[in-house]
């Protein structure tokens, strides 16, 4: 996959419609971080984490076909998906990933098409905004697999971190060991690969300070209105 590729796929967005950003990065590069802060100018974002779980509640479509695939040990004694059992079950056997990879992926591109309908009329309907967010962990591998971006994505911002900040942050978080950072660090698409597809990348070093002024920044690009701007930026310093 060359950026040229890339490069040809992308289309402006409807001047009617706010541009929609793919955010991305790998484990434990601070996208939810990233996102806050954004969110601190008003500007929202569509989780596709938080539609994978959404996707396999009890009862779904998504956990019903993931059942029929890899039966009822996968399920909790309350009928919620172990995921730990199904995260083992797919680390190791390529198949099996690929086989979860076609259950969930057009559900949660589905969520988040009707996520990004519903925001765009709500913020032409009330204040605009000039972008929206959609956190996407593994946009990259998805690039990788299907040849072209998601339709619906106008840009790709990468975030930017070292791998020693990778696994400190994951490791606190999900309270994992190093060596199984660096297995899922190794599944995952490489920096390099990241950043050849990016149309902007925001570092984090984990320094937060130089995070919001690089947030910051970019605000300023789109917002024309600076009252308001220095308004978010003095409610972001509270």
């Amino acid at each position: 996959m060359t950026n040229r590729l890339i490069q040809s796929q992308r289309q402006k967005p409807h001047p009617s419609r706010p541009k929609i950003i793919g955010l991305t990065g790998g484990i434990g590069s601070g996208k939810s971080t990233v996102s806050q802060l954004f969110a601190d100018y008003n500007i929202p974002t569509i989780d596709s984490d938080l539609l994978a779980r959404q996707a396999v509640i009890p009862n779904s479509i998504g956990l019903q076909k993931i059942c029929s695939v890899f039966g009822q040990s996968i399920l909790e004694e309350d009928g919620t998906l172990n995921r730990g059992n199904l995260r083992e079950l797919i680390f190791n056997d390529p198949e099996a990933k690929s086989q979860l990879e076609t259950i969930l992926h057009p559900l949660i591109q589905s969520a988040t098409e009707r996520q990004i309908a519903e925001l765009v009329e709500r913020t032409q309907n009330h204040k605009p905004t000039p972008f929206l967010l959609v956190a996407i962990p593994l946009l990259v591998e998805g690039i990788q697999k299907e040849g072209h971006k998601p339709e619906y994505i106008d840009e790709i911002w990468v975030i930017d971190t070292p791998q020693e900040q990778q696994i400190e942050r994951a490791c606190q978080r999900d309270h994992s060991s190093a060596i199984q950072i660096k297995k899922i660090i190794a599944q995952q698409a490489s920096r390099e690969q990241r950043l050849a597809l990016a149309d902007r990348i925001i570092t984090n070093d984990g320094n937060l300070e130089k995070l919001k002024l690089q947030v910051q920044q970019i605000m300023r690009e789109f917002i024309s209105d600076k009252k308001e701007l220095n308004h978010e930026d003095t409610k972001t310093r509270r």
